[in-house]
């Protein structure tokens, strides 16, 4: 029941383009203290267009699938994710291995059973490729989150789904007041601001509530599928991104709200007619995947390789250089290990 969503891989594309960006510049930021591209938008707020991306397409397949055979293959979902994601992940981890100056045994641990975002939220990260945090997250919310599709009626959730962004997003704000207020206690302080900020679970509920509502062709589409409400949410969304505007609170949450209903009217609007396809961003979008995970090995490369200055002639060889080999590193990646395990997902796709 495998689906082509138009526009879909352009999103990937454009979210795995500004995090590596966004890397680059921070590699600049550490060694000479400076930004390149000021205006680019954040990275991290690019993890939370992906973050929106996954949830909308899983949710809406798991939907799919109970709908036409009435029942959610478990074993089959938890094979489709291993097999698109566990390889590269390894493959990854085993090469920025090289890279870490020192490892503890739970830094390894975490790493190896894909749980990269708890030594993450800790402060102690895969130093050799810290992005892989987001993998951990996701891989954490895809072991729970077929049984609510599987056993909550369908009726409840979308407002199930509302409930646990609200609470989600509120409750490290209600820690943070009963701690300062009551308990004073450190630890609590660091889980809160860690976990919280560096696990988040309510953007890719909010990317799960659209997949489902367009699974479902919900009601409520009828107010989404709205030109107007779609560019106010396209142009705060720009300006807030590229302007580096932030919310002082709720800024990921914001953020994926808005890139939500951009992606639902983008991809699935068909009054609107929007193609934003092409054959340059859907060659990007494919190799997406690799281009998140393999950017940060080719990052610490250049940065070994090149006797790089804070000149113009340096910047450009730095970009060139990361760019054009990460794309490389990706596609060689997507057709040799990538595509033997997509076509052994295939095996399970229902």
């Amino acid at each position: 029941m495998k689906q082509h969503i138009k526009n879909l891989d352009t999103f990937r594309a454009i979210a795995a383009i500004v995090v590596m960006i966004g890397h680059i510049e921070l590699f600049r930021l550490q060694k000479f203290g400076s930004e390149f591209f000021y205006f680019m938008p954040s990275g991290h707020t690019a993890v939370m267009l992906f973050f929106v991306i996954s949830g909308f397409l899983i949710t809406y397949l798991l939907t799919q699938e109970k709908e036409r055979y009435g029942q959610i293959s478990l074993k089959a979902f938890y094979l489709r994710r291993i097999f698109r994601i566990w390889p590269v992940y390894y493959l990854v981890l085993l090469v920025s291995a090289f890279l870490v100056d020192s490892l503890s045994w739970s830094n390894v641990l975490f790493a190896v059973t894909i749980l990269p975002n708890v030594s993450h939220s800790i402060g102690c990260g895969w130093s050799g490729s810290p992005q892989i945090w987001s993998i951990g997250v996701e891989n954490l919310f895809y072991i729970f989150f077929p049984f609510v599709i599987m056993f909550i009626r369908e009726e409840r959730i979308p407002m199930l789904l509302i409930l646990f962004i609200v609470c989600y997003a509120l409750l490290p704000h209600f820690i943070a007041f009963t701690n300062v207020r009551i308990l004073q206690n450190e630890t609590l302080e660091m889980i809160n601001n860690k976990f919280f900020y560096n696990n988040k679970f309510d953007t890719l509920a909010i990317g799960c509530l659209i997949g489902y509502l367009y699974a479902k062709n919900h009601t409520w589409l009828k107010y989404l599928y709205n030109r107007y409400v779609f560019f106010v949410c396209l142009f705060v969304s720009i300006v807030c991104w590229f302007g580096h505007i932030e919310t002082k609170h709720f800024n990921d949450e914001f953020m994926s709200v808005l890139f939500s209903v951009v992606i639902l009217n983008v991809c699935t609007n068909n009054n609107l007619k929007i193609n934003i396809e092409n054959s340059v961003t859907k060659f990007l979008g494919k190799i997406s995947y690799g281009i998140y995970m393999y950017h940060w090995i080719v990052l610490f490369m250049a940065f070994k390789l090149f006797p790089l200055t804070k000149s113009i002639g340096s910047m450009v060889v730095l970009y060139c250089f990361v760019i054009g080999v990460t794309i490389l590193f990706a596609w060689i990646s997507f057709e040799t290990i990538e595509k033997y395990f997509l076509n052994l997902k295939k095996k399970f796709e229902r």
